[in-house]
């Protein structure tokens, strides 16, 4: 890739040296870049608008606490992320002051950042589609939410919330939590 940032995602590159963690994406794009036949879900905080994101498709915002959601509402059609930042006892008493993460973003780009543009780095899959459905904001998010919009996100019906005209063959949910999932998560 042609991308400027490229050089810097080792993570792409094949294993060798110090780099054993690498998956070989050089190797593996000559078979393919994936295909915008292919919908990814990335259920996360949702995305912000990018130069070296183009194949994102309308999403839907799942987060029904506004104050959570720090988008003025609850749950409705914009996934856009306003960010997450947090001041000092926002998220419980002790928790400390945090910047915006924007964490949806960054995995919408790992995932499908625009190949050979002269911009950022390069996605996994630059030709897949995009669906962003946001569930985390301000301090994490519901487990009801984050159920709901992995639903949504492969096509199940959710109350309330529109028929996905875009279900996800695939669905990524990079969040954490420290308890055991349950059984309306499994």
């Amino acid at each position: 890739p042609t991308d400027p940032g490229y050089g810097n995602q080792w993570n792409l590159f094949a294993p060798a040296g110090a780099n054993q963690g690498g998956v070989n994406l050089p190797l593996a794009w000559d078979l393919t870049k994936g295909s915008a036949s292919v919908v990814v879900a990335v259920v996360d905080s949702g995305y912000r608008q990018h130069i070296d994101l183009a194949s994102v498709l309308s999403g839907y915002d799942f987060i029904t606490d506004p104050a959570r959601a720090n988008d003025g509402d609850g749950r409705d059609a914009n996934a856009q992320d306003p960010g997450n930042w947090v001041v000092a006892n926002e998220c419980g008493a002790g928790t400390p002051a945090r910047d915006t993460v924007w964490h949806g973003t960054h995995v919408t780009g790992t995932i499908a950042a625009l190949m050979n543009n002269g911009q950022g780095g390069t996605g996994v899959a630059p030709n897949v589609r995009i669906l962003p459905v946001r569930v985390t904001g301000k301090c994490g998010g519901l487990m009801s939410d984050i159920i709901d919009g992995m639903r949504w996100a492969a096509g199940f019906a959710v109350a309330g919330a529109p028929p996905n005209p875009n279900p996800a063959q695939v669905l990524n949910v990079s969040i954490g939590d420290h308890s055991a999932c349950s059984p309306a998560l499994q």
